[in-house]
């Protein structure tokens, strides 16, 4: 017996987990299909979500935007599953030059700063087992999400609804305005299966470069962080026993599949510096992000099939940018709003500027 729903949504990665719940804020019907053994970025991640941000430490995109959306999201989300995955934390930016110090303070007479810079702190914290020379910044409105607690409440509440096996590009059908896929009749089918797009054959035009990400799990001996600490990498805490995540690597690797020593090295090389307090490493992890040519997502519609639609390439901010953009995405399919232009599917990369104007 055929099953007639408003979504067919495969993925159920950090991505497609948001979006899905949005279908659902919504009252849309649907199915998730996600092969659970498939390898992502979202179970390893970090999950921080920062206002400021970059070597340079400004406002992420979108920041006045997408914040609001994100303290209302997951707070709600939590209560209706009754977990705690949202965690707000605030984060300390120790400062290792004068210069750095003396931009920043510059800096913070901007409003564009003003309800994120809790304040600066000219003797530092944790002096300890951070030099606080040059003294340092408080950043509120920042936090992670315990992305398998969310995962995993989600699937756990909505299993019914989804389908444990990977997904066959060749089983779709097109049949009087529906998608049809095996037993499956959907208005719309949404495509947020992370890295796994390079094997998508409704997307091959769009320019993604997925990238590698590494991560440690340690444990410090003394050293206890209320703070997420961020100086070329961040220092996450998720207990008060001295256990942190340290991340992140950024790698454009050919064998992306595994942790590498390379990438512990490199982890290594942000922390001990940084910290001066012993530690064990407890794990080593690595994820794939779908990261795109110019770091901006893909999502919209397909140019020829009204019905196929995109919702990938978050990166290492699929926390921050997901609430927002998947409902921008529905909205764009349901009442024909149109979408930014930065997440277009039809803007081009540079080489594909090249390509196009030399034909």
């Amino acid at each position: 017996m055929t099953e007639i729903i408003d979504y067919l949504i495969v993925g159920q990665g950090i991505a497609g987990s948001i979006l899905t719940e949005t279908v659902i804020n919504r009252n849309k019907t649907f199915k998730l299909i996600d092969n659970g053994s498939l390898k992502n970025s979202s179970r390893v991640a970090g999950g921080l979500y920062n206002p400021i941000t970059g070597r340079k430490m400004v406002k992420t995109w979108l920041c006045d935007t997408i914040f609001d959306k994100i303290e209302d999201f997951y707070p709600t989300f939590d209560q209706k599953y009754n977990i705690k995955s949202f965690i707000p934390i605030p984060l300390y930016f120790p400062f290792d030059s004068q210069e750095k110090q003396t931009d920043w303070i510059a800096a913070s007479a901007d409003e564009k700063y003003s309800s994120y810079v809790k304040g600066f702190v000219k003797e530092g914290l944790y002096n300890e087992y951070i030099d606080g020379s040059f003294g340092g910044m408080e950043v509120q409105r920042s936090g992670y999400l315990d992305i398998p607690v969310f995962l995993d409440a989600f699937k756990e509440k909505n299993k019914e609804h989804i389908l444990e096996e990977e997904f066959e590009y060749d089983k779709i059908q097109q049949k009087d305005g529906f998608i049809e896929y095996k037993n499956i009749k959907a208005k719309h089918i949404i495509f947020a299966e992370g890295n796994k797009v390079e094997n998508n054959p409704f997307f091959t035009a769009l320019d993604f470069r997925p990238v590698k990400g590494e991560l440690l799990l340690i444990k410090f001996k003394n050293a206890r962080f209320q703070h997420i600490i961020n100086r070329n990498g961040f220092i996450l805490p998720i207990d008060d026993q001295g256990t942190c995540k340290l991340g992140a690597t950024y790698e454009r690797v050919e064998e992306m599949d595994s942790p590498t020593p390379k990438g512990k090295r490199q982890l290594l090389e942000k922390v001990e510096p940084l910290v001066n307090d012993e530690f064990e490493i407890l794990e080593h992890w690595s994820g794939i992000r779908p990261a795109t040519f110019d770091r901006r997502p893909f999502i919209g519609t397909h140019e020829a099939y009204k019905n196929i639609h995109i919702f990938n390439g978050l990166g290492a901010k699929g926390v921050s940018l997901g609430p927002y953009f998947s409902e921008l995405l529905l909205e764009s399919i349901e009442n024909g709003k149109a979408l930014p232009y930065e997440v277009r599917l039809n803007r081009l990369s540079k080489q594909q500027r090249i390509e196009q104007n030399s034909k």
